[in-house]
Formats: structure tokens, sequence, C-alpha cells
């Protein structure tokens, strides 16, 4: 009868011992989506900063001319594409 008991015993802190890990991997999933949602927030910020920045200097401020320029090339396609878009419509 004893044995029934050790069984029973062991059964029950596999079962419990299986539920911690459980919500322990319940919890690391949700911190992990906390965490993509606050790196989602970091990338919303620093892009208003961006935004900020440039037009608070709309001239390339020393060590910044570079990205200036990629800027301005990629607005220069952005327009491309938008006056290529109304010929289209036309």
């Amino acid at each position: 009868m004893a044995e029934w008991k050790d069984i029973g015993s062991k059964a029950k802190n596999l079962t419990l011992a299986g539920l911690g890990k459980a919500r322990d991997l319940g919890e690391s999933a949700k911190l992990n989506l906390d965490n993509v949602s606050e790196e989602e927030n970091k990338k919303r910020v620093y892009l208003e900063i961006a935004k900020r920045f440039v037009e608070e200097n709309p001239t390339a401020p020393v060590g910044y001319e570079d990205l200036y320029d990629q800027l301005a090339a990629v607005e220069a396609r952005i327009q491309a594409n938008k006056e290529r878009l109304g010929q289209l419509k036309d």
C-alpha cells in the first residue's frame, strides 16, 4: 500500500512541476511579446526624434551629410514614383 502512496505522491509532484514549467513558459512568452511591443515603441520615438532633428536642422550638420544625402535620394525616388502614379491615373 505504501508503494501506491509513493506513486501517487510522485505523480502529484510531477504534475506540480509541469504546471510550474507551463506557468514559466507562459510568463516568458508574455515578456517576449511585451519586449517586441516596447521595441516598436522605441522605434516610433526614434523616428519622431529624427523627424524633429531634420526639421530643426534643414542643412546637414557636420557628420550627417551622408545621411542627409540618403534621405534626399529616398525622397526623390518617392516623388518620382508619385509622379509616375499620377501619369498612370491619367
